[in-house]
């Protein structure tokens, strides 16, 4: 992997031969990386640049970069190139790659580049299948085996076959209409009799998945089996590709950030250099609806103006009750998303999960409760206030730890993705009772205050 300070020079280096017209260099200088290193450098080069590159590498060497490169990159790249330059670049990927490419093309542009594909048939077929779903992620091109074959005879298919490198060396058995039956290894056939059938040495039990099924699924079948492949099936049981360890390890870096970006209310697809308006577009509604629920929050604090307005001191304390335990309900949240998420977690859990939680919210509530409930104390000369402070922080400490659990559960419940809401609703729900709980117990006690 190249450090960022080399990675800064080499961008530096070819961007003045190419624009010294010694593009030619620049592609030589280029080719001395590792594919996965020249495509990190094509993401830093400005636009002139780059197309200038792009126009001067081989197809061969411009297909090894287009397999590393960031997905929005990648496409961004694609739609700028002519329909006969990009199909002679995606003819050399490999096919789930060509058309997750082809996917994100504008429809007109997909329309041109199609019929110029030499595996257009098959990129059409992957394209039937939905992009989050398991048919959506795998590879057409699978060896397959026939049931009946002797060890001899499937040696000498393989000698004519010639795998790829890339393939794993799981090798799938199917009967003659194409249903998958067991699987067996190169070692498995290596150490045979050249006499025997594979249905004779082959495995049975076979690890699969419906390529109508989230690729979310997929993903967390190879890891609980720890496969290295996992065949994908129709209803019918034929097999229809395989899915590989490494697209799997794809699916989980933009899983991981899609959850990330829309707890934080981000766009799934933006990215850094994502234009102003597509941004404000993506941001602006989140936050429109976070402003509803603050005006909310002051709604709450407006009812009890007249215990404030008695009591000044008493305002000093609301952003740490409210914040501390929206924090506390985050991490709770977090926790509870990410269990479900790995399967860890399910519905009949709720209650052992909120014991769990509740007895941290006694040690967090104590802890943090008679902290500020001392500190209050001491600050504003006032008992009272350092009590009602560090009681309503206290209670709100038992409020995150339910809402932590309870509302990304009922969420998944009714069908929606926790880790979009989740957050923003334990912090919603947190304020309110904070705010509720202080400013209740204040006013209670307004006398004791005043």
């Amino acid at each position: 992997m190249v450090s960022e300070e080399h990675l800064e020079n080499l961008v530096d280096v070819i961007s003045e031969l190419v624009k010294a017209d010694q593009t030619a260099d620049a592609v030589s200088l280029l080719s001395t990386r590792h594919p996965a290193d020249q495509a990190d450098l094509l993401e830093e080069l400005d636009e002139d640049v780059l197309d200038a590159l792009l126009s001067a590498i081989s197809p061969d060497q411009a297909a090894d970069i287009f397999e590393n490169l960031d997905e929005d990159v990648r496409s961004d790249l694609a739609r700028r190139m002519n329909p006969q330059a990009l199909a002679s670049v995606l003819d050399r990927v490999q096919e789930d790659v060509e058309a997750d490419i082809v996917q994100d093309l504008p429809p007109e542009q997909a329309e041109q580049v199609l019929p110029l594909l030499e595996d257009r048939e098959v990129v059409q077929e992957l394209l039937t299948h939905a992009e989050e779903s398991a048919g959506g992620l795998m590879t057409p091109d699978v060896l397959t085996l026939q049931r009946d074959w002797t060890v001899e005879e499937t040696i000498e298919f393989l000698r004519r076959q010639k795998p790829d490198s890339d393939q794993p060396y799981y090798l799938y058995v199917v009967d003659m209409d194409g249903r998958l039956q067991g699987i067996v290894s190169l070692r498995d056939i290596i150490v045979a009799s050249p006499a025997e059938r594979l249905e004779d040495i082959m495995s049975t039990d076979v690890i699969s998945i419906a390529a109508g099924s989230d690729r979310e699924a997929a993903a967390e079948r190879m890891r609980h089996y720890n496969l290295l492949a996992l065949p994908v099936v129709d209803s019918e049981g034929r097999l229809l590709g395989v899915i590989t360890a490494d697209d799997v390890l794809d699916v989980q870096v933009e899983e991981a950030t899609e959850d990330i970006y829309r707890m934080a209310g981000v766009g799934v697809k933006e990215w850094a250099f994502s234009p102003v308006l597509e941004s404000a577009s993506r941001r602006v509604p989140w936050l429109a609806f976070n402003m509803v629920w603050a005006f909310a929050g002051a709604a709450i604090i407006s009812v009890f103006q007249g215990t404030i307005s008695r009591a000044a001191a008493v305002a000093v304390f609301m952003p740490m009750i409210a914040g501390q335990a929206g924090n506390a309900g985050i991490q709770t949240a977090t926790i509870v998303v990410r269990s479900m998420a790995l399967g860890e977690l399910g519905a009949g859990d709720v209650f052992r999960v909120l014991r769990k939680e509740w007895a941290l919210g006694l040690i967090k509530g104590t802890i943090f409760g008679a902290t500020l409930g001392l500190i209050a104390w001491l600050w504003k000369g006032n008992e009272s206030l350092g009590l009602i402070a560090g009681a309503a922080m206290f209670l709100n400490m038992f409020v995150a730890s339910t809402t932590g659990v309870l509302i990304p559960m009922t969420l998944r419940r009714i069908g929606i993705d926790p880790a979009t809401i989740a957050g923003v609703f334990d912090t919603m729900v947190t304020d309110f009772m904070g705010f509720l709980i202080y400013l209740g117990l204040a006013t209670l006690f307004i006398s004791s205050l005043t």
